[in-house]
């Protein structure tokens, strides 16, 4: 099958699109613009290359986020526990100090006398 090699224009600088760059490679009459239209078919391929690259990257900090992710849920469920377990705490300090356990304290202030204290608190 013979090419024809029936283009005469020249590239004169011009960015090429893809598609214009196989045909430039298969029409170009003069060798100089068969050149420049490989090196912007090269250029081309290593700006995609570059872009697969990061594209790789990214993927991959995102895989590494997404396994970090799946392991949150067990560290929530320790959250809850201890939330819970923090929450018992604060009742049982609640119940002793203003319910059944607390003792009251000294009503009478005077003015000469600037501290009032509980008599005793029982954390049972």
């Amino acid at each position: 099958m013979a090419t024809n090699y029936f283009d005469t224009t020249h590239i004169d600088g011009k960015k090429l699109t893809p598609e214009e760059i196989g045909d430039a490679i298969r029409h170009k009459k003069f060798g100089v613009d068969v050149r420049e239209a490989v090196a912007q078919g090269l250029e081309y391929c290593m700006l995609q290359a570059q872009k697969v690259d990061t594209l790789e990257t990214e993927v991959k900090n995102l895989d590494e986020r997404v396994t970090k992710l799946e392991i949150l849920p067990s560290e929530v469920t320790k959250i809850k526990q201890d939330i819970g377990d923090i929450n018992i705490e604060i009742t049982k300090l609640k119940t002793a100090v203003f319910g059944y356990g607390a003792i009251p304290v000294d009503d009478p202030v005077f003015e000469d006398n600037h501290d009032k204290r509980a008599q005793e608190v029982h954390l049972d």
